[in-house]
């Protein structure tokens, strides 16, 4: 049975978080996070953070846990950590890209952590849906005016096949130092991505 939560970032959010979220959700807000969903008028169950870019909330409902200044885990790692824990099987991170790029590829790298210990895992933006593949194969639906894009997050990756885009790979090779995979189009059918060995990233971003 599937078990979901989302988490709420501190980074900005410009699409409608109430459009992803439904009664079922588990929702965490990681630390200024809380304040992108009060404007939308959202109530998590959850806010953690060590509150060094916002006041932490005393006017909620949630549960808040206050974590140290000076610690290894990012906020958002922290909870990653929580929800491998607490045994959810997917996962939605918004509000976890733009801003700083450092916080934005350490939360990348967070999908790999996650998709590890199986959990689905998607990092969601206005434009832009960002999941990880490790040694297997996902099917992604048709979808209107958008670029798809794979990457190697391992020194290499083989055994890489798409099939159903504009461009089709079949049991090649990616590095890590040689973005062969960006900017791929859907063509009206379901583009299905198969790696045999590796971890790919893979990045669904809208067309302007």
């Amino acid at each position: 049975m599937m078990k979901r939560c989302i988490v709420i970032g501190s980074m900005p959010v410009e699409f409608d978080l109430n459009s992803i979220i439904t009664a079922e959700d588990f929702i965490i807000c990681a630390d200024k996070g809380y304040l992108n969903a009060q404007q939308q008028g959202i109530e998590p169950h959850v806010i953690v953070g060590d509150f060094d870019s916002a006041p932490a909330p005393t006017d909620t409902k949630a549960k808040v846990i206050t974590l140290p200044c000076e610690k290894d885990d990012t906020d958002s790692y922290y909870i990653a950590r929580q929800i491998v824990k607490d045994g959810y099987t997917h996962a939605v991170f918004c509000g976890v890209t733009g801003g700083r790029p450092d916080h934005t590829f350490a939360n990348i790298q967070m999908l790999k952590f996650m998709a590890k210990n199986g959990v689905d895992t998607q990092i969601i933006d206005r434009d832009s849906t960002y999941k990880v593949l490790i040694d297997g194969k996902t099917v992604m639906p048709p979808q209107e005016n958008c670029y798809f894009s794979i990457f190697s997050l391992d020194e290499k990756c083989t055994g890489v096949s798409e099939e159903g885009g504009k461009y089709e790979l079949s049991d090649v090779e990616l590095t890590n130092d040689f973005p062969i995979g960006v900017s791929n189009e859907f063509t009206g059918n379901p583009v299905e991505i198969t790696v045999k060995n590796g971890t790919l990233l893979i990045i669904t971003t809208k067309k302007d």
